[in-house]
């Protein structure tokens, strides 16, 4: 599979993701500053937003440590997967969920930061997240790409939106895909060290 042809093809196709990797990584830093701000302005009002995150750390607690990273693995795949896969529908879906993820690690970061200190934070969300946010970035990435896409057939550009989404779903399962998985083991088995050198947590 990883020959020097699909390597080259893939090192293209990232190249032509540039500018949609640029208004996603601006988006999704946008939303988590607002996040950020949001809950020093309106607590009770920003706090609401994490009631998904709380749902998940309840369903947490009564599982094995392989049925923990096996389960975020899931979500977040399923999660970046339909942000490809309802891209082409003019890149609604990809838009929400930078703009959702955003804000909720705004709120994340601010409560945290408030019950505990920065150092918490980063080590709590760093050896995942530098792996888990950049392949957020990249799968809504494509999604706008597509959603572009499908703008520019409507309004009877040069467009290939088959050809596309084709391209999109091999990077998600080739690249994107494997590195989901490593950001969930460690998040399961290296972060929950991390925070507890840093805090004694």
């Amino acid at each position: 599979m990883f020959n020097q042809e699909s390597r080259t093809t893939f090192r293209t196709y990232v190249g032509e993701l540039k500018p949609y990797i640029v208004i996603s990584t601006f988006l999704f830093v946008l939303s988590m500053v607002a996040g950020y701000i949001g809950y020093g302005l309106s607590p009770d009002y920003s706090a609401g937003s994490l009631s998904g995150l709380e749902e998940l750390a309840e369903m947490l607690q009564s599982l094995s440590a392989i049925e923990i990273m096996l389960l975020i693995f899931f979500n977040n795949a399923i999660k970046m997967l339909f942000a490809i896969l309802l891209g082409p529908a003019f890149a609604i879906a990809p838009f929400a969920f930078l703009v959702i993820n955003g804000f909720v690690l705004g709120v994340f970061a601010h409560i945290q930061i408030i019950e505990n200190n920065l150092f918490f934070i980063i080590a709590g969300l760093t050896p995942h997240g530098i792996i888990e946010i950049p392949m957020l970035i990249i799968s809504s990435a494509i999604g706008i790409k597509l959603g572009h896409e499908t703008f520019r057939t409507i309004t009877g550009k040069p467009a290939n939106l088959t050809e596309e989404f084709t391209k999109g779903l091999r990077l998600f399962i080739y690249v994107l895909l494997p590195l989901i998985l490593i950001a969930a083991i460690v998040e399961t088995f290296i972060t929950p060290l991390v925070i507890f050198l840093v805090s004694g947590i």
